[in-house]
């Protein structure tokens, strides 16, 4: 996985996990903003939306773990 993205087509399958984790999670604000990531320090993660990259969402640095977590384990569970 490169650092920072998560791919679009992901984003659905993120959201579930989310839920099945018990993560809060809410839709973002403003016009990149794609979803907002309640994160242990009480501090809201957030997924943007690229123009360089389409096929990509950039997270911010708080939330890489989690997302290397669902990605990790989308990969055991194949």
């Amino acid at each position: 996985m490169s650092r920072n993205l998560l791919h679009k087509n992901k984003l659905d399958a993120f959201k579930q996990w989310l839920d099945k984790k018990h993560i809060q999670h809410r839709p973002g604000r403003g016009g990149f903003q794609v979803l907002q990531v309640a994160l242990p320090n009480g501090q809201w993660g957030v997924v943007y939306d690229r123009i360089v990259a389409p096929e990509h969402y950039t997270v911010t640095a708080p939330m890489e773990s989690l997302v290397r977590r669902f990605i990790q384990s989308h990969r055991d569970s194949k």
